[in-house]
């Protein structure tokens, strides 16, 4: 997948409305946290910004499902590749305001994944599986040069572990559900999986001097209480 940023705010947060800003699962751009699966900064301590953009303010999760059908509606090219934000260059983003405001719906050193406009690539590239059954968008932390509380690398096991949760937690369909059911009960398909993998080592964590092509990957799910469950093993 092409190069990219990450974003602002709270990492545990989905977008700054609609949801509550006790709830650590909720409220982008809500500021800074200690929690070390919480953001403001990345680990290393600076600022990572999104698309060369800053500032940017995500779609309240009480808009955001509209705002990403027109999003997917205005990007119908390249066969529907073109809604896909992750797949876009630092340039493409910032010359795209509307995508900034998506991207923007996670912390840094994490980037969205919206299953109304996810693509897993590499053989028969498709679109994300039902996305109509899954919440409107998931948070990957994705690969940093030093490991953190939320993403690391194991070199010797070639094995990356990384965070990930439920953004607008509100308007997931699984809300009722406990632990990794939040997602797994609602993933639309378990090939989905693969476009959260791939997230977690996103650019194969060239842009961080790594090299993940062939790395294994355990996805842990942060929940609302800040606890962490597994959610999916890729071997």
């Amino acid at each position: 997948m092409p190069d990219g940023g990450a974003a602002t705010a709270n990492p545990s947060a989905g977008a700054n409305a609609g949801a509550a800003t006790a709830n650590p699962s909720a409220g982008a751009n809500a500021g800074a946290a200690t929690d070390p699966s919480a953001g403001g900064a990345s680990p290393s301590g600076g600022a990572l910004p999104i698309g060369g953009a800053s500032g940017v303010e995500p779609p309240p999760c009480s808009e955001l499902s509209s705002f990403v059908a027109a999003y997917k509606a205005n990007h119908p090219g390249n066969g529907g590749k073109d809604w896909d934000i992750n797949a876009k260059s630092p340039a493409e983003l910032a010359a795209d305001p509307d995508a900034q405001r998506l991207m923007a719906l996670c912390g840094d050193s994490q980037r969205p994944v919206i299953p109304m406009l996810a693509w897993e690539y590499g053989g028969a590239d498709h679109a994300w599986i039902k996305p109509e059954q899954s919440a409107l968008a998931y948070c990957v932390y994705t690969p940093v040069a030093a490991s953190s509380g939320n993403w690391t690398y194991d070199a010797i096991q070639d094995h990356v572990t990384a965070d990930v949760y439920v953004a607008c937690p509100d308007r997931n369909p699984c809300a009722s559900e406990t632990g990794a059911k939040l997602v797994t009960d609602c993933i639309g398909d378990s090939t989905n999986f693969e476009i959260l993998v791939d997230t977690a080592s996103y650019s194969d964590g060239a842009d961080v001097g790594l090299r993940l092509s062939n790395a294994s990957t355990t996805l842990m799910l942060i929940l609302p209480d800040q606890s962490k469950v597994l959610l999916h093993d890729d071997i």
